[in-house]
């Protein structure tokens, strides 16, 4: 009977010897035993190796695919050199990969192919491994852009500053130094911020993208803005209780005190030769339009919660505060802003604009261009504005960080 196994099995000679000793039926077990557990003991040291190449071809195809995308319309031949790259003896490894796509999204996928030994002692002559990713280019606006190009400090970022705009980018164009202040305590989660100086002040804030000496986008609304008949309608009074606020020139100061709620009609308000002191109330206006024909300004003071959305079709489509030209550099401050929920363009390249005492915007589909900018223990939520400034082209948006989206 065991010479038909040996036969079968092609058994080695050391086990006929123990099947003749006079422990045969013993010898013979342990024959088999060994047989079963020196390709099970090293087969699973083999599944191990395979778990521990198909990590590293994993790792390397995610860092193949963003290499890629970041190579532009020369993806391929960069995923792949850089995917062959990071496995330079493949690992005892038969690979084949491929990367498709374009500019904006990648995906690759690798075969690997593990010749074993101990598991071919089981019937498996080989172990294959898989590995795939794709890596998205994402696309962000630049929400807020800081013109003044030679300012110190021209982006000072304190107090607890927070912002949540990932698919903003805030520029700043000062070669300053410092160009930009970023305190401790800060959290700015943008798309990039991109300052064209390479001299920051970094106290331990926590800046997603930030990006020293980069080129920023140039201003398209400089003389491209509409300018509105600026002759006085209204001259300055103090408003209480609730008010309804019609379009018009209003000159001088206009006192905002104890006013539960003021309502906005549809249209522009010309603000000039004073401006408006607001202490407090909720605002709201829709398609509503705030043009500053000097260094006139709204103070917002004491707890103001603010609902004001730009005009989204006509002349002043996409217009929520803007200014006159080449005004002189003035101060406009919003202070204690409780919920401001801003949507539309804010255009003051004149201005040094701070927000102050936990100013908090909801407001979506918001972009800020000013002359110098502060933010002080503010809560943001921004994203890029829906509606464009009229005949006006948007301003350029950059790229984000590519990402892996397996």
């Amino acid at each position: 009977m065991f010479q038909r196994f040996r036969s079968r099995l092609r058994l080695p000679s050391w086990v006929s010897v123990l099947a003749r000793s006079r422990d045969g039926n013993v010898a013979i077990m342990a024959a088999f035993a060994l047989m079963l557990l020196v390709p099970l003991a090293g087969g699973a040291v083999e599944i191990q190796h395979q778990s521990a190449l198909k990590l590293k071809m994993q790792d390397a195809m995610d860092a193949a695919v963003l290499a890629g995308i970041r190579a532009g319309s020369g993806y391929n031949s960069a995923a792949t050199t850089y995917f062959e790259a990071s496995l330079p003896d493949h690992e005892g490894i038969r690979v084949t990969s491929a990367f498709s796509g374009g500019p904006a999204s990648v995906t690759g996928t690798a075969e690997g192919v593990y010749d074993t030994s101990f598991l071919n002692m089981l019937g498996i002559p080989s172990l294959t491994i898989h590995a795939t990713a794709t890596a998205v280019q994402s696309q962000s606006a630049t929400c807020v852009l800081v013109l003044d190009d030679k300012a110190s400090q021209a982006f000072l970022a304190n107090s607890g500053a927070q912002v949540s705009a990932p698919e903003c980018e805030f520029q700043v164009k000062s070669t300053g130094k410092p160009a930009a202040i970023l305190n401790k305590g800060v959290n700015l989660d943008v798309s990039r911020l991109c300052i064209e100086g390479d001299n920051i002040i970094d106290n331990g804030a926590e800046v997603t993208g930030l990006a020293k000496g980069c080129k920023t986008v140039s201003d398209p609304y400089a003389g491209n803005l509409p300018t509105p008949a600026t002759g006085c309608q209204f001259n300055g009074r103090n408003y209480d209780g609730n008010v309804s606020m019609t379009p018009g020139v209003y000159c001088g100061w206009f006192n905002f005190n104890n006013c539960v709620k003021v309502t906005f009609a549809p249209g522009v308000y010309v603000i000039k030769g004073g401006g408006w002191n607001v202490n407090g109330g909720k605002w709201e206006g829709k398609g509503v339009t705030f043009y500053f024909a000097d260094t006139s300004k709204i103070q917002f003071n004491s707890d103001i919660d603010a609902d004001l959305t730009a005009p989204t079709t006509g002349t002043y489509q996409g217009l929520l505060f803007y200014e006159a030209d080449g005004l002189s550099q003035s101060d406009f401050i919003f202070n204690d802003s409780k919920a401001n929920g801003l949507d539309g363009l804010i255009y003051l390249p004149s201005r040094k604009v701070t927000f102050n005492s936990g100013s908090k915007a909801k407001g979506h589909r918001l972009t800020i261009v000013v002359k110098s900018l502060i933010l002080n223990d503010t809560r943001w939520t921004l994203e890029a504005p829906t509606s464009p400034v009229a005949g006006v082209a948007a301003l350029a948006g950059g790229s984000g960080s590519p990402y892996l989206a397996r």
